[in-house]
C-alpha cells in the first residue's frame, strides 16, 4: 500500500508538470496566424511569392477590373453569349467574368470609341457638312445621310450612338480627321492610352468587312471611360431624339433608342429601372452585344415652391455625402449593405433567333435577355460592405525576441462586394509577415500585410500596423510568457517532450497498479470463497 500510496502522488505531480508544458507544445502545432473561416468551405490559399503588395489581389482575385478570379466565378452562367463581364465600380469588384480576355468582334460598339475621339477634337455645336458617299453605305444600319447635309455634331452624335447608324460614323471620322483611315488610328491610340491591351480597329463604325477586335473587359474599360463625358453619358442615357430640321429636311425626324433595357416604351419584357444607360447592337454574322450601367440608388425626388407634391427625377440620384458621414460609421460585422451598387455589364456577342414564319420578330434577342439575367445576378445576390475599417484589429502576431504579441491593426477603409448571405467568418483572412519581423517594434510600424479573400478570390489587401509597442526581452526587467507560437530558442520544445514522455510512463504505470489492484482483489476473494467453503462442510 506504501508503494501504491507514493506512486499516486508521483503521477500527480507529473500530471501537474505534464499541463504546464501542453500550452507550449499545443501552441506549436498550429499556424502562426489565427485566421477566420467559414465552416463548410476552405478556401485555396494563394501563392503569393514574388507578388508586390496590392497585386495579389489582381491576379489571385477580384479586385480592380484587372482582377483574374471573380468572385462569383467564371463558369458559364449565360445561354448564348461568348464572353461576359460584370463589374462593381465603387469597390472595384469584378463580381463575374465567362472569357473575359477572350478576343471576340466589337461590331456597333466600336462606336463608343468614335465618339470619344469625337468630343476630345472638336465642339458640340460645330456644324458638319457631309460629303462623299456617305448615304446609305454599306449593309449595315443607317439613318439615310445625304451628301452636303449640313448637321451639327451633337445631332451626328445622337444618330451614331442612340440610334447606331454607320452613316453618321463615317461623316464624323471624315470631318474630324480627314478620311476613316486616320479616325481608325486616332481610335486605335485612345483605347492603347485608357489600358486596352487586346482591342484593336479597322474600320470607324464596327461593320466586319474590317478586323475590329476587342474583348468584354476591354469593353468595360471603354464605357467607363467614355462615361466620364458627361455629354456621351447624356446620349446613352436619353429614350429618344428629334432631328432638328437642316438645309436637306425641312422637317424634324425623331427616333427611339435601341437600348430596351432603359425604354419601356418600345419593348418592356427588359426594362430595368437600375439600368441608367448603355449601348446596343445586332449583327446577323456575329450576334448581339450590349453594354450597360446600373444601380441601385434611389430617386431624389424634385420638391418645387408652388406645391408640397413631389415628383420623382428622371436622371438626378441621391448619393451619400460622404463629408456628413463620420469616419468610420462600419462595423466588422457583415450585415446590412453599407453602400449602393454600381455595375458596369457586358454581353459580348449572344445569338438571336427569329420566328421562322414572321422572320422579321425576335422570339430571342440574346444580349437583353442574358444582360437581364446578369443584372439580376448582381443586385440580388450580392451587396456592398466594409470588410476593413480604420483601427479594426486583424491579427495577434508572435514577434522574435519580443517580450509579447503585438495587436497589428488596419488603417484603411476598405469597401467589397460580397455574397448577400455572406458573414465575416466566411472572410479567410491570410497574413504575411515583414521579413525579419524581430523585437523591439514601435507602436505604428508596419508588421505585414493580410490577404482577405472569399472562397477561392482575393478580394482586398490590407498593411497591417503594431497597435502597441513591443519591447525587447529583458529590456523592461519584467518576462511574459506567451502561449502564442514562438521560434527565439526559449527551450519550451525540450519541456514539451520532456511533459509527454512523462505523461506516457505514468499512463503505462497506471494502467499496470490498476490491473495488478484488479487481479489482487481476485485472488482475495477466492480465498475467502474457500474458507466459507471449508467452514460449511465442517
Amino acid at each position: 500500500m506504501k508503494k501504491f500510496r507514493f506512486l499516486s502522488i508521483l503521477l500527480c505531480l507529473s500530471l501537474v508538470f505534464g499541463c504546464l508544458t501542453f500550452p507550449v507544445r499545443a501552441t506549436e502545432s498550429q499556424p502562426e496566424t489565427q485566421t477566420e473561416t467559414s465552416a463548410d468551405t476552405e478556401p485555396t490559399i494563394p501563392d503569393v511569392k514574388d507578388m508586390p503588395f496590392g497585386t495579389v489581389s489582381i491576379y489571385n482575385g477580384c479586385r480592380t477590373i484587372e482582377g483574374m478570379v471573380p468572385l462569383a466565378g467564371s463558369d458559364r452562367k449565360l445561354e448564348t453569349a461568348q464572353s461576359a463581364f460584370l463589374y462593381e465600380v465603387n469597390t472595384g469588384t469584378v463580381v463575374y467574368a465567362y472569357n473575359p480576355d477572350m478576343k471576340v468582334t466589337a461590331g456597333g460598339l466600336v462606336k463608343l470609341v468614335n465618339a470619344a475621339v469625337v468630343l476630345e477634337k472638336v465642339e458640340l455645336d460645330e456644324i458638319v457638312t457631309l460629303t462623299g458617299d456617305i448615304y446609305n453605305y454599306g449593309s449595315g444600319l443607317n439613318y439615310n445621310l445625304r451628301r452636303d447635309e449640313q448637321m451639327s455634331v451633337e445631332t451626328l452624335l445622337y444618330i451614331m450612338l442612340l440610334y447606331g447608324a454607320n452613316d453618321a460614323a463615317i461623316g464624323l471620322a471624315d470631318y474630324v480627321a480627314g478620311n476613316q483611315m486616320n479616325f481608325t488610328q486616332l481610335m486605335n491610340e485612345w483605347v492603347k492610352n485608357i489600358g486596352c491591351t487586346s482591342t484593336e480597329f479597322g474600320n470607324v463604325h464596327g461593320l466586319t468587312s474590317a478586323n475590329c477586335s476587342t474583348t468584354a473587359r476591354d469593353m468595360a474599360k471603354i464605357l467607363m471611360k467614355v462615361m466620364e463625358n458627361e455629354e456621351i453619358k447624356k446620349i446613352l442615357s436619353a429614350l429618344s431624339y428629334e432631328v432638328p430640321p437642316d438645309n436637306i429636311n425641312e422637317k424634324e425626324r425623331g427616333f427611339r433608342t435601341s437600348n430596351y433595357m432603359i425604354d419601356k416604351g418600345t419593348l418592356e419584357d427588359f426594362y430595368d429601372t437600375r439600368v441608367k444607360g448603355g449601348m446596343a447592337c445586332f449583327n446577323q454574322e456575329i450576334g448581339a452585344s450590349v453594354v450597360v450601367w446600373a444601380n441601385n440608388i434611389k430617386e431624389a425626388p424634385i420638391v418645387t415652391e408652388e406645391t408640397t407634391e413631389t415628383t420623382e427625377a428622371p436622371t438626378e440620384t441621391t448619393v451619400p455625402d460622404e463629408s456628413t458621414e463620420p469616419k468610420e460609421t462600419y462595423p466588422p460585422e457583415l450585415e446590412v449593405s453599407q453602400k449602393p451598387l454600381e455595375y458596369i455589364g457586358v454581353v459580348m456577342n449572344a445569338q438571336r433567333t427569329f420566328d421562322p414564319v414572321d422572320t422579321w420578330k425576335a422570339v430571342y434577342y440574346g444580349n437583353f435577355n442574358e444582360m437581364t439575367k446578369l443584372i439580376k445576378l448582381g443586385f440580388d445576390n450580392y451587396k456592398s460592405n466594409r470588410i476593413v475599417y480604420d483601427g479594426m484589429v486583424l491579427d495577434q502576431v508572435s514577434i522574435i525576441g519580443g517580450e509579447s504579441n503585438v495587436v497589428g491593426m488596419a488603417k484603411v477603409n476598405i469597401d467589397s462586394v460580397v455574397p448577400a448571405a455572406a458573414h465575416m467568418d466566411n472572410i479567410y483572412r491570410i497574413f504575411t509577415a515583414k521579413e525579419d519581423l524581430k523585437a523591439p517594434v514601435k507602436a505604428g510600424d508596419l508588421i505585414g500585410t493580410m490577404q482577405l479573400t472569399y472562397r477561392d478570390s482575393v478580394i482586398a489587401e490590407a498593411e497591417v500596423y503594431a497597435m502597441g509597442g513591443v519591447s525587447a526581452t529583458g529590456k523592461n526587467g519584467v518576462s511574459i510568457r506567451s502561449t502564442a507560437s514562438r521560434n527565439d530558442g526559449d527551450g519550451g520544445g525540450v519541456l514539451s517532450v520532456l511533459g509527454t514522455i512523462a505523461v506516457v510512463i505514468l499512463g503505462i504505470g497506471v494502467a499496470y497498479l490498476t490491473f495488478n489492484a484488479y487481479m489482487r482483489a481476485r485472488i482475495r476473494a477466492r480465498r475467502r470463497q474457500r474458507r466459507a467453503d471449508r467452514r460449511r462442510t465442517r
